[in-house]
């Protein structure tokens, strides 16, 4: 029995021995890729040759009185081998006194002081891409009136730069008067008052889902409906949203408690665009608790803003207003200290 399984295992070598033999006598080659290396890609953009950009454009905007406009250009290059998307912000806004003069001090003596000033700045913009031969594409038209604190912390597209090419951007800075109605005009509470502010630029690959994330939150406050500063106190709120499925949730501190307030989507001009209203503009109602918290849940209309708002395609105005002064289109009455407003315009989707 030993014999037959001693001979058995080798002829199983025997026929292992073969097989491996017959594997390996055809010809055959190998070749070895050696030292690859993965390189992410670069996103890099200058700014009137800057990078990092640390230039200032106060010199363009000194002693500005009431209808003067006041406009300056820079121009974004992007180096790089990739194309880019670039989106544009005002942030930072910091207003003073400055220069006080007489007739600002007479004023403020029956009116109180003040100085805030982007209410009372209308803006627009536009855009040149090179190579494109469009030449400049407006992206805020003078006629939308849209204003400063419109647009405070609010990013806004300005178009997409190709590799080695450039962007030129064209602002202006108007201060308001008479004639810009229904806009406030300055009066003599404004001379010499200052308003600094930063502009931040954010470049993003393409196919990139933009500066800000998918959550989004819009701060909402109560403002002085003369100046339209912003009141401290705590009447205030967030609506939170989500920028895929357009899912929010409102929640607050109203004016008054055990009172009816909604939360719309204001679309200009006064007293709002009643069409868009009845296309989904009034986004929920609810009442205050007795300690005047409120919350109001549902879904964002598209598109925000509407073809027929006048703030389009810039972006639209969200409000918290007493039911009683909104006939679920557009509003009825006018009663702005118990009202929650947008700290800027937002755009969705």
């Amino acid at each position: 029995m030993n014999k037959k399984i001693l001979a058995s295992i080798f002829i199983i070598g025997l026929l292992a021995f073969g097989l491996g033999w017959g594997t390996y006598s055809y010809f055959s080659d190998t070749e070895t890729s050696k030292g690859n290396v993965f390189t992410a890609g670069t996103i890099d953009i200058a700014v009137d040759g800057n990078n990092p950009w640390t230039k200032t454009y106060s010199a363009y905007l000194t002693d500005v009185k009431p209808c003067d406009t006041r406009e300056f250009t820079f121009v974004i290059t992007n180096p790089g081998g990739n194309p880019v998307k670039v989106w544009k912000h005002i942030t930072n806004i910091v207003c003073a006194q400055g220069t006080e003069t007489e007739p600002e001090k007479e004023e403020e003596a029956v009116t109180g002081a003040r100085c805030w000033l982007p209410p009372y700045i209308l803006y627009d913009l536009y855009v040149d891409i090179s190579g494109d031969g469009q030449g400049f594409i407006t992206i805020v038209d003078p006629v939308q009136q849209i204003r400063i604190d419109n647009i405070n912390c609010m990013w806004i597209y300005l178009g997409k730069i190709p590799s080695g090419g450039s962007m030129t951007v064209k602002q202006s800075y108007h201060l308001a008067s008479w004639e810009d109605a229904p806009v406030p005009a300055v009066t003599n509470w404004a001379q010499g008052d200052t308003m600094t502010f930063d502009i931040e630029l954010y470049a993003e690959q393409v196919g990139g889902v933009g500066p800000l994330p998918v959550a989004r939150t819009l701060h909402m406050e109560n403002k002085d409906p003369t100046t339209w500063a912003v009141i401290s106190d705590d009447i205030s709120g967030d609506l939170t949203y989500d920028t895929g499925t357009g899912a929010f949730t409102f929640t607050g501190k109203a004016k008054s408690a055990s009172t009816g307030y909604s939360l719309i989507y204001y679309a200009d001009p006064w007293p709002g665009n009643g069409k868009i209203g009845l296309a989904g503009a009034l986004l929920g109602s609810a009442t205050s608790a007795g300690d005047r918290t409120i919350t109001i849940s549902g879904t964002l209309p598209s598109p925000i803003p509407h073809s027929d708002d006048k703030n389009y395609p810039v972006g639209g105005k969200i409000w918290l207003v007493l039911t009683s002064d909104y006939d679920g289109a557009k509003m009825t009455a006018w009663t702005p200290t118990e009202y929650l407003f947008e700290m800027h315009l937002i755009t969705y989707p």
